[in-house]
């Protein structure tokens, strides 16, 4: 069922449409890392280049980040110091074609302390 799903997804999509769609997730993934990182207490771990997922450490316990979150209908990222406890307090982010600058936007608004997390 899933592959006559995708199937249907990229005959939908077009010729173009793949390329598209990976611009608007590097693009607004982007968008996101660099507005995240300019919020006090908050660091993209960069070590490299990269595509639709990176790396931000956050002031708090991912897990309360997440929560908070969750309670405005937010989905957060993944907290990485369940399996590296090196990485505590570091959540992995990703932001697909499917993610819109609203919903960045709205992260964003979260994590800045409008919501009081």
């Amino acid at each position: 069922l899933m592959a006559l799903a995708a199937a249907v997804y990229l005959s939908l999509m077009g010729r173009n449409g793949m390329r598209q769609a990976a611009e608007l997730c590097y693009h607004r993934a982007h968008y996101a890392a660099q507005r995240l990182a300019a919020l006090p207490g908050y660091e993209v771990l960069e070590r490299g280049p990269f595509f639709k997922e990176f790396v931000l450490r956050c002031p708090r316990p991912v897990s309360e980040i997440n929560a908070a979150l969750q309670a405005k209908d937010i989905i957060g990222g993944y907290d990485l110091g369940h399996d590296y406890p090196a990485m505590k307090n570091c959540m992995l982010l990703c932001v697909t074609e499917m993610t819109s600058k609203d919903e960045i936007d709205a992260l964003i608004q979260m994590l800045n302390g409008e919501f009081n997390i």
